[in-house]
């Protein structure tokens, strides 16, 4: 198994659900990069006490940052050195997390295993670089519908959508309103998750009522938000409280009444979002990408980019509409976003593919 990061954000939770469902008779190495420093190395550190053999190696991640000419023959060089490697384990199969790991669906291929590339990303015009490589995969599974609606049609045929699922605790009573509507952004400080605009409409909303909490931190590379900086900039900072990267989320969803989910590019299918269902919490969310699939034919969808729009939407809510969308959120998890469902469907398009000796 192949994954581009050593951190606990969106993909590295779905690869944490997909190693749950790794029969017993299979022997299994997860490979994750050297090329960024993750300090904390959250990812690796629960695998290893999960007893999940993990190698740190030198892997060809396909990052913005390297797909330039200088920084090219670098990135070949780890794809040669990785498919070494492959040749060397001769494995069965390999599970390639990401479109950011897709080089090695090519050596992976020529390597004799059969090939399976879990997509988490909306292809678009800036990330195209990465189709040729998708075309090794012997099979895509992708996050959302609107994620294979995205893939060229050569590469359609090959994939199948399905959703991300997790185990959540039940729902608690939404917190009273005497004290107004509290609100949570939580998502790595990358631009195209929409803090600019949504502090922009937090900022031009007429009401006075409203809180907002702001969890995650800035991406270790590629392009970001300096988040504190635009909310020391806010003329309604009093209002806004920073809390940073933490491990305890749902504390700060439990304590919440709305989620917010401003995203200003397609979101493949945030992993905020869905928890936000399973905790029993309106979601107020971009009109983009898999969201949509999230919430449903919802009200409560924005249209992207648009600072405006989300400060209109943010006035329009009230106790009813959130209490209304709370009480669904629950249920839809439970139909499309629960963990059995989830395991289900994983095993069909992975471990019950597997040649066994």
């Amino acid at each position: 198994m192949v994954h581009p990061s050593d951190e606990m954000y969106g993909a590295d939770r779905v690869l944490l659900e997909v190693l749950r469902t790794v029969p017993d008779d299979l022997d299994l190495e997860v490979w994750l990069p050297t090329d960024i420093d993750y300090p904390e190395r959250e990812l690796s550190r629960t695998l290893e006490e999960h007893g999940v053999q993990v190698r740190h190696l030198p892997l060809p991640i396909m990052r913005r940052a390297y797909l330039r000419p200088t920084r090219l023959l670098g990135l070949a060089g780890r794809a040669v050195s990785t498919g070494l490697r492959l040749l060397a384990a001769r494995p069965s199969l390999v599970y390639v997390n990401t479109a950011a790991s897709a080089l090695v669906a090519p050596p992976a291929r020529l390597a004799g295993a059969r090939v399976v590339l879990h997509l988490h990303e909306h292809i678009d015009a800036r990330s195209r670089s990465v189709i040729p490589f998708l075309r090794y995969a012997h099979h895509i599974i992708a996050v959302s519908s609107a994620v294979a609606r995205a893939l060229p049609s050569h590469l359609r045929g090959r994939t199948t959508v399905v959703h991300n699922g997790f185990d959540t605790a039940p729902p608690t009573d939404l917190p009273p309103f005497t004290g107004g509507i509290r609100v949570v952004i939580a998502s790595r400080w990358n631009a195209w998750k929409g803090h600019r605009v949504f502090l922009d409409a937090f900022s031009r909303m007429k009401r006075t009522d409203m809180t907002l909490e702001i969890l995650g931190d800035a991406p270790p590379i590629g392009e970001a938000v300096d988040v504190p900086e635009l909310v020391r900039e806010s003329p309604r900072r009093s209002q806004i409280t920073v809390v940073g990267r933490t491990a305890d989320v749902r504390s700060h969803l439990d304590a919440a009444h709305v989620v917010v989910v401003p995203s200003v590019l397609p979101d493949p299918l945030p992993t905020i979002a869905i928890e936000a269902l399973g905790a029993g919490r309106a979601l107020l969310v971009s009109d983009a990408g898999g969201l949509r699939e999230i919430v449903g034919e919802s009200p409560l969808l924005v249209t992207p980019g648009d600072a405006q729009a989300w400060a209109d939407a943010l006035d329009a809510l009230d106790e009813t509409s959130i209490r209304v969308a709370a009480a669904a959120a629950r249920e839809r998890f439970e139909r499309l976003f629960a963990r059995d469902t989830f395991d289900r469907r994983i095993r069909a398009e992975l471990w019950d593919l597997v040649p066994r000796s």
